[in-house]
């Protein structure tokens, strides 16, 4: 398995591992309704619109991260600059067969990495459903601090209590710490997307 940077090739792939992710986490929280065949087009939709445009220089305002073995997507990570300049740790994906097996957490790493180097001094913080225990797990096992709960409203009606985790630049820069020297090299690493993305509704990385 190696990280590289994401491009808009990569985008069914991505589309196609959210909507499993989805389908697999959210099976018990989510109305069954909305959890249908028309998510994966929805995905698409998103994902191709967010990669259509890929910049000749690095985007330094978002950051899509892929993990790959050979030709398959083990699992992606996606972030973005916020309008109050703190670091979105938007999407945060493995595949369901592959949890737990480290590949999320060298995601995060890069993640803050990327976060460290192009903005250091900023927070990074994610939004991730209440019910979803699983990822609170992980997320507190990386030291991130709950700061925020709110209902969020989805699309066909239904709403959902999301909290918001966060890292203060310390731990950020902690966490980045975890990259050996090639890792940080982020002119090779970091994804070069366009700045044509659509903000998705987003019920947690």
């Amino acid at each position: 398995m190696h990280i590289r940077s994401g491009t808009k090739d990569d985008a069914e792939q991505i589309a196609e591992l959210h909507t499993r992710s989805w389908l697999t986490a959210y099976a018990e929280i989510m109305p069954p309704s909305y959890l249908n065949e028309s998510l994966l087009k929805e995905r698409n939709v998103m994902w191709s619109t967010r990669l259509a445009t890929v910049a000749s220089e690095p985007d330094h305002t978002r950051c899509l991260l892929v993990a790959v073995d050979g030709d398959a997507l083990l699992g992606f990570a996606y972030l973005a600059v916020g309008a109050d300049e703190r670091i979105l740790l938007d999407n945060l994906h493995v595949q369901p067969e592959r949890k737990q097996s480290g590949i999320g957490r060298q995601l995060v790493y890069h993640s803050f990495g990327w976060a460290a180097e192009r903005h250091p001094g900023k927070t990074v913080y994610l939004e991730v459903l209440r019910d979803n225990t699983a990822a609170i797990t992980f997320y507190r096992r990386l030291d991130g601090r709950s700061t925020k709960e709110f209902m969020e409203r989805f699309p066909t009606g239904f709403e959902l209590p999301v909290v918001e985790y966060a890292w203060d630049p310390d731990a950020v820069r902690i966490l980045a710490g975890n990259l050996s020297t090639t890792d940080r090299n982020w002119d090779t690493v970091v994804a070069r997307i366009g700045s044509a993305a659509e903000k998705a509704v987003r019920p947690g990385p």
